[in-house]
């Protein structure tokens, strides 16, 4: 009887120890770092161990990991410059910005000059409009072993049926003028504003539910998800629009605020 109930409490404890280890790790506010307009998406590159933001104004930035401004481009000359997203692919040593409405990525160099613009066929596999046509859209973007997520910004879950939900996709290629839809992925979440992968796991944040998820791709699993007011509590009425983590275990958010725009610093322990 005593080894039985020895093995249940081990078969518990081991439970336990499982569960915790899909935790969020815990972050601790360190402050705002700088005052971006309309920020809106965030990247990390280990190359230069700077940031890389956009603002959906259509100006793209460079800085350190204190705030200082260390490059800016402004593209406004385009007609569409509704910038969402950002992301870079250490293996061609480039950048990619999703832009919402005409649902196309730009495709810059390091030094944020104007290479080319990679048109996204709207229809998946079964036929269903996935990218809203203008309004909703593109809206986050990240890369992992060379292949490039985005996520669709509705608020809407997946419907067998239904145009525009609210899902990742993964495009087959961005080394042409034209992606397809590869994989549409259904995590179950709506408005998903940001996203980045951070050792093998994909986080994201949903700028309506104000949370922080963990999910692992390869196993198609939400690993968990933290409420961002219960991270910050300052942090309300404002749009979550990007993610993302250096090689210091700091974490940055992106944050659109009609008023000002900034980038958020917390250490990730």
């Amino acid at each position: 009887m005593y080894k039985i109930f020895s093995l249940i409490i081990f078969i518990f404890l081991l439970g336990c120890g499982s569960e915790n280890s899909k935790k969020i790790e815990k972050i601790e506010k360190i402050g705002t770092i700088v005052s971006i307009k309309e920020a809106s998406g965030i990247c990390y590159v280990a190359k230069t161990d700077t940031l890389f933001v956009v603002g959906d104004n259509g100006f793209v930035y460079e800085i350190d990991k204190n705030g200082l401004e260390l490059n800016k481009k402004d593209f406004r000359w385009r007609k569409n410059n509704d910038f969402e997203g950002i992301t870079y692919d250490d293996q061609r040593d480039l950048l990619y910005i999703a832009i919402e409405g005409v649902d196309n990525i730009l495709v810059l160099n390091r030094t944020l000059d104007y290479l080319r613009e990679v048109n996204i066929k709207r229809q998946d596999s079964d036929g269903r409009d996935i990218l809203a046509n203008g309004g909703e859209g593109l809206e986050g973007i990240s890369i992992y072993n060379g292949q490039v997520y985005a996520s669709n910004q509705s608020f809407v879950k997946l419907i067998a049926s239904e145009s525009d939900p609210s899902v990742l996709i993964k495009l087959d290629s961005v080394t042409s003028n034209k992606a397809s839809i590869e994989e549409v992925i259904d995590i179950g979440y709506i408005n998903i504003s940001g996203m980045t992968f951070y050792n093998n796991l994909l986080y994201l944040v949903s700028d309506t539910d104000d949370l922080l998820i963990k999910y692992d791709i390869i196993s198609d699993k939400v690993l968990d998800e933290q409420p961002i007011k219960e991270i910050n509590k300052v942090l309300v009425d404002v749009s979550l629009e990007g993610v993302a983590f250096d090689n210091d275990r700091y974490i940055y958010f992106a944050i659109d605020d009609k008023n000002e725009g900034k980038i958020v610093k917390y250490k990730f322990f």
